[in-house]
């Protein structure tokens, strides 16, 4: 394979199909920027703020920067680069940078709207993790991520917390930041200021942190042979590996107006064993992988009578 070949699949797994660790960690940080980017909006509109003006255009100029390039980068490395141009992520990235080369050419001239349409960045969150889902779905039947597959098996399906919830514990990241931005900028050189300012920033990235590791690691495989619950948390992460033969009961409850309107709700597994019952929350489509859960659970069963129940030769 040619360097640039190698280069460009590289590229492609980190933002087209990102289910590596550098690519896992490309995603963390355009969340990051995505996140900071619309953080600073608010500060545009309060009073005496001039002098920070310049520092928050040239904050701007490198967030665009980094998007162009991101968006170029999308393009070149995409397996059908016009399918993505318009496709409704790829319009979604171009949102995220043509208010600023339209309001530089003199074509959005009114500040309120082109700080407005900058809220369209919003929605690359989205698109990432939609991206990340879709990695998910795609992954090698072998291993994902530090899940690793037994002798003759398959993974069928992992399954992450409901997007729409995932996005929500990314607004206190937001709004943390929008906060320290805002006691730095009114209260300038007061070193205390700046502490509390700095304090808002650290729990702004704690949130974020514990936010993106729900998102990605906090997931169940199901199997053909058994199904494995990850918890993970900022200081490691639970497992629990559960064979089919030892469930005794499982069920959906998505019991709520919010869970019932948006779709989600928690899977319950009882089993036989001493970890007896199991519970994973904010599960998209409960009830689906209930199912999903069942039918291999009675594969199972009926697999195991089957050996132990060969007919006699005659």
């Amino acid at each position: 394979m040619k360097p640039q070949q190698g280069f460009r699949k590289f590229v492609n797994q980190c933002l087209h199909s990102p289910s590596s660790r550098p690519a896992k960690f490309v995603n963390g940080s355009l969340v990051f920027l995505i996140i900071f980017s619309v953080s600073v909006i608010p500060l545009h509109f309060l009073p005496d703020v001039a002098w920070a003006a310049d520092y928050l255009l040239l904050f701007d100029k490198i967030t665009v920067t980094i998007f162009t390039i991101e968006y170029a980068l999308r393009i070149w490395s995409a397996k059908r680069p016009f399918a993505y141009i318009f496709s409704w992520w790829g319009i979604i990235d171009l949102a995220a940078i043509l208010p600023f080369y339209l309001s530089g050419i003199g074509i959005l001239k009114n500040p309120e709207v082109f700080l407005l349409l900058r809220i369209l960045r919003i929605l690359k969150l989205g698109k990432i993790y939609e991206i990340e889902r879709n990695a998910l779905a795609d992954c090698a039947d072998s291993t994902h991520g530090d899940f690793h597959t037994i002798e003759g098996e398959k993974i069928e399906r992992v399954v992450q917390k409901h997007p729409v919830l995932f996005l929500a514990k990314l607004s206190m990241p937001l709004a943390m930041t929008t906060i320290g931005l805002t006691i730095i900028i009114f209260f300038q050189a007061n070193i205390w200021a700046t502490a509390v300012a700095v304090l808002f920033f650290f729990f702004s990235a704690i949130f974020f942190f514990k936010a993106w590791l729900d998102f990605n690691y906090d997931v169940i495989y199901i199997t053909n042979k058994r199904i494995v619950l990850q918890d993970r948390e900022l200081f490691g992460s639970i497992t629990n590996d559960i064979s089919y033969e030892s469930i005794t009961n499982v069920k959906p409850n998505n019991i709520g107006i919010w869970h019932f309107i948006l779709g989600f709700g928690s899977i319950h597994i009882e089993t036989a064993a001493r970890k007896g019952s199991l519970e994973f929350h904010e599960a998209p489509k409960p009830h689906e992988i209930v199912r999903h859960i069942s039918e291999n659970r009675q594969k199972a069963i009926e697999d195991k009578k089957a050996n132990f129940s060969d007919p006699q030769e005659p």
